[in-house]
């Protein structure tokens, strides 16, 4: 639909990374006051009012983007996001009825959305005229997959998703062969019964080179998987993979971890990959895992011996230099007791870790003990001991230690500690204190 301000929209389409496109179409939205020109309802426009608030949201979500977590300003400009599109969503969401649902409004405009794989293929044009989508959640996809891939109307995106398919390996089939997706940067292929062969499709494509992130958690990969994908010459800009759920094994996950290929790795999930397995002693290079700066070691089974063979066999990387850049460490819902917070506490490579989590992990007060007075985990802003077994005299240790000066948040247990307790920890830690 032509208007007076399509000329604004199509710039904003064809730089949809750029801010300033966005930002000219907020002042000519605020200067046009009263001109019939919504960019949601085109020449049938609800007026000064609504034109004004959708370049106020606009200047909004450009600022909350460019700001940090923790900046002071983004609770008043939250509050405006929010009660400006309480107020206009319904206008502004017009133009995608009937073609898509889940719309997610980003920088101003709609950016991620979910769409049947059938109706995107009959509505692909008026779909990506509506606005400067960026991340499409393509369902139903079935045997539609292979037609879709094929669409020219993919080059403008950054993230695609593809959930719960059950498509599998002819789902990453389809993907590696699309000449589309040069321009992704996420890909989320989770729960589709993808196996070996579909790892072999994915490491071997070059038009995923420019891929930062890729989510292949619930499928059926086992090591060989982990071993293809680990040697891909291609994944060199990933930096984060989720394997959660699948069958990688110590070697599978060793593999990944350790490397040389996927250098700009920065956080790698392996929860519920059977880590714990015997076999996890006989190999030598499970200290590699502890080269990933995030790693995500959940529900593995892990015990204080198979935490041991991972934390406490020295590195020996090939140039003689120090591998271990660990510096947050998931272990939550492993029996590690006692004897598993001991070795975490003695732990000498360690040194670098700022974020621990260890929910439900059958610590009791000794073990917390241990961790509280360990000179090994001094550099720690944040440890999850939720869901354990604790009570005032192990919390008390946290109190008592001379390490620990830079935590700042520590997640207790929501029962088992007193009231008394938890206001001490508050204080020392500067309402850092999270009941769970």
């Amino acid at each position: 639909m032509q208007t007076d301000a399509e000329p604004f929209l199509q710039r904003i389409r064809a730089f949809p990374d750029d801010d300033v496109p966005r930002l000219i179409f907020a002042d000519w939205l605020e200067e046009q006051g009263g001109r019939e020109t919504s960019p949601a309802k085109g020449p049938a426009g609800s007026g000064p009012g609504s034109d004004v608030a959708r370049a106020a949201f606009i200047r909004v979500q450009v600022a909350l983007a460019g700001l940090p977590d923790d900046d002071p300003r983004r609770g008043g400009l939250l509050v405006a996001e929010r009660e400006l599109l309480d107020a206009h969503r319904d206008e502004w969401e017009g133009p995608f009825r009937r073609l898509a649902t889940g719309l997610v409004f980003r920088r101003g405009f709609v950016d991620e959305v979910n769409v049947d794989a059938r109706q995107y293929l009959r509505h692909a044009h008026e779909l990506f005229a509506a606005g400067p989508i960026r991340h499409i959640h393509l369902l139903n996809a079935g045997g539609s997959i292979g037609a879709v891939m094929q669409s020219p109307y993919l080059s403008r995106l950054r993230a695609l998703t593809v959930f719960a398919a059950h498509a599998g390996d002819a789902l990453a089939r389809a993907v590696t062969r699309s000449p589309h997706l040069a321009e992704l940067r996420v890909l989320h292929l989770g729960r589709n019964r993808l196996g070996d062969d579909a790892a072999e499709y994915l490491a071997g494509s070059p038009a995923l080179g420019n891929l930062e992130e890729l989510d292949l958690s619930e499928n059926e990969l086992g090591e060989t998987g982990g071993r293809t994908l680990a040697a891909s010459p291609h994944l060199a800009n990933l930096r984060e993979l989720e394997m959660r759920n699948n069958q990688l094994g110590p070697a599978g996950a060793e593999s990944l971890a350790g490397s040389d290929r996927l250098a700009s790795l920065h956080r790698l999930g392996l929860a519920g990959n059977d880590l714990g397995v015997p076999r996890i002693h006989s190999l030598t290079r499970v200290s590699d895992l502890l080269r990933v700066p995030a790693l995500d070691l959940t529900a593995n089974g892990l015990g204080p011996a198979a935490l041991k063979a991972i934390l406490v066999r020295p590195p020996s990387p090939p140039d003689g230099g120090e591998p271990v850049r660990l510096r947050e460490l998931d272990l939550s819902h492993n029996e590690l007791g006692e004897a598993g917070a001991r070795v975490l506490a003695d732990c000498t490579l360690l040194g670098g870790l700022k974020v621990l989590r260890l929910t439900g992990c059958g610590i009791p007060d000794d073990g917390v003990r241990a961790l509280a007075n360990s000179p090994h985990l001094n550099r720690l802003i944040a440890i999850d001991l939720g869901n354990n077994p604790v009570s005032d005299p192990g919390f008390r240790a946290f109190l008592d230690t001379p390490h620990l000066r830079g935590l700042r948040r520590l997640v207790v247990p929501g029962i088992g500690v007193s009231i008394r307790m938890r206001r001490a920890l508050d204080s020392r830690f500067h309402r850092g204190v999270v009941r769970f």
